[in-house]
């Protein structure tokens, strides 16, 4: 031991003899020991206390979420501007309402004529359980285009009203397709002719999209095909005012290879044509560039896509700007125009391997007694 530590020892404790610093010395080695031991306890202990208390990340679990399942009950309100200016009726035709010049056929409707149509459809399904079957019901270019004052001095009905009338009526599983709502979303784009009582090819590609969408299809793409217009189109009101606009006739072809069997009347011979009849020149009947107009059966054919899927179609002439987009998702599309086609839809449905049916009538139609009796003589 160093001379120095031995003076600091006499300071402290006084002069020991050799056995009391013996003494001394084994005690100072116990403390040094007891010390030593309670500092590696005391670290121990901070140890586990520091982490108990370090903070932790707090793991938050996110339940996964689906979106919401779409409800064809629920109607969008249409944001139709109203700047006071005012219409008249048509000295030719009292239906028919001219607005900035464009002609609106006045809408009527009741609960008991939409009922009555769903109670139709209904039928059909619970005689035909094995298919499957939808339903959409297209509205006028009244709804769009005539803002409420002028809905309410017409006494136009309220078509969303209606179509969710006949759409919560059914009595069977029949599967609804709100088109309605998507044609909101395009409100301000070309959705209905100015002097005819048809929409356009628009129009009927934005219903498309919401059919594949509300029965989980992936819809053709308008940026895939080939836009093509004729322009002078003069429709069924064309005579009802003189400041009519103008309209124009546009379809898109397809990037995929089509052809179609017409027949015009039940019995006669089906002959082969194309979907879109591009040699029409009489300006009224540009709306027949669609399926070449109505006739009793016009089946479509996709030659590149052999899926093996199949639809029947029934309809009235709404519904011939409709069908030509479903030979994306079908092989085989199968129109028929209940006013023409003879016959039973079950049998011809069972006769050719089709599964699946669609009803597309506009409103007008879906609340005509003569329309609904005839669907149920062929179903």
């Amino acid at each position: 031991m160093k001379r120095t530590d031995q003076k600091r020892r006499t300071r402290r404790f006084g002069k020991l003899s050799p056995k009391q610093g013996l003494t001394l010395t084994l005690c100072l080695l116990m403390a040094a020991a007891v010390m030593l031991t309670c500092t590696q306890c005391k670290s121990t202990v901070d140890a586990q206390n520091t982490a108990t208390e370090a903070p932790t990340e707090e793991v938050i679990e996110v339940a996964a979420t689906e979106a919401p399942a779409f409800d064809p009950l629920h109607f969008e309100k249409p944001n139709i501007p109203d700047d006071g200016t005012d219409g008249y009726t048509s000295s030719v035709d009292s239906g028919v309402y001219i607005y900035k010049n464009m002609a609106f056929e006045l809408c009527g409707g009741s609960d008991s004529a939409a009922e009555d149509y769903a109670s139709a459809i209904s039928d059909f399904k619970k005689n035909a359980p094995q298919f499957t079957v939808y339903n959409m019901v297209v509205p006028t270019h009244a709804e769009y285009g005539l803002p409420d004052r002028l809905a309410q001095e017409t006494y136009t009905a309220s078509q969303s009203q209606n179509i969710q009338k006949v759409y919560s009526s059914y009595t069977e599983d029949v599967k609804p397709i709100n088109c309605y709502n998507k044609l909101c979303e395009h409100i301000d784009e070309y959705l209905y002719f100015n002097t005819d009582h048809h929409w356009t090819g628009l129009a009927a590609y934005y219903a498309y999209q919401a059919f594949c969408e509300q029965t989980g299809q992936t819809p053709l793409q308008l940026s895939d095909c080939t836009e093509n217009k004729k322009e002078g189109f003069t429709g069924t009101f064309s005579d009802c005012a003189d400041d009519l606009k103008s309209d124009t006739v546009y379809y898109w072809t397809f990037p995929y290879a089509t052809h179609a069997m017409r027949t015009e009347e039940s019995g006669s011979e089906p002959y082969e044509m194309d979907i879109f009849y591009e040699y029409i020149e009489d300006s009224s009947g540009l709306y027949s560039t669609f399926i070449c107009g109505d006739s009793c059966l016009f089946v479509m054919y996709n030659d590149d896509n052999k899926n093996g899927k199949k639809i029947a179609v029934v309809k009235e002439s709404y519904g011939n700007a409709f069908v030509p987009y479903l030979t994306n998702n079908y092989e085989e599309v199968h129109v028929i125009d209940s006013r023409y086609f003879q016959g039973s839809i079950k049998e011809y449905m069972e006769e050719n391997g089709i599964n699946e049916i669609i009803f597309v009538n506009n409103t007008m139609s879906s609340n005509n007694p003569f329309m609904v009796d005839g669907i149920r003589e062929i179903s």
